[in-house]
């Protein structure tokens, strides 16, 4: 399951307008991201936390999760796949997905790819 930094609807990144407060009721109001890690699903999240716990000691995650040390690493090169695409990687996939959703047609896709 993914965390909700899409938009359902037009496919586009969502962004945070307002914080509020709990306790004092101040809110903050303005334009904030999500960030890159919020491109992760909620097991890709626990895993990251887990090793970051763990000091990168890979023995040391697989004592934790009770996995294989290439289970380990696989979900390593999957979390990398996620987190570490160029922008013109990221671009590329943008107009893929746009396409994908109707909202660019082929000639516009590829006239916007060969841009890239």
């Amino acid at each position: 399951m993914n965390s909700l930094n899409s938009c359902p609807v037009c496919n586009e990144e969502l962004v945070i307008r307002e914080y509020q407060c709990s306790q004092c009721d101040i809110t903050i109001r303005g334009t904030f991201g999500l960030g890159a890690l919020s491109s992760l699903t909620l097991a890709q999240q626990e895993f990251v936390k887990i090793f970051m716990c763990a000091g990168g000691n890979i023995k040391e995650v697989e004592k934790k999760m009770n996995i294989s040390y290439p289970t380990v690493k696989n979900k390593l090169a999957e979390i990398q796949r996620c987190l570490c695409v160029d922008s013109e990687e990221k671009d590329r996939q943008d107009i893929l997905k746009k396409l994908e959703f109707g909202d660019l047609s082929v000639e516009q896709a590829l006239e916007q790819l060969k841009k890239l």
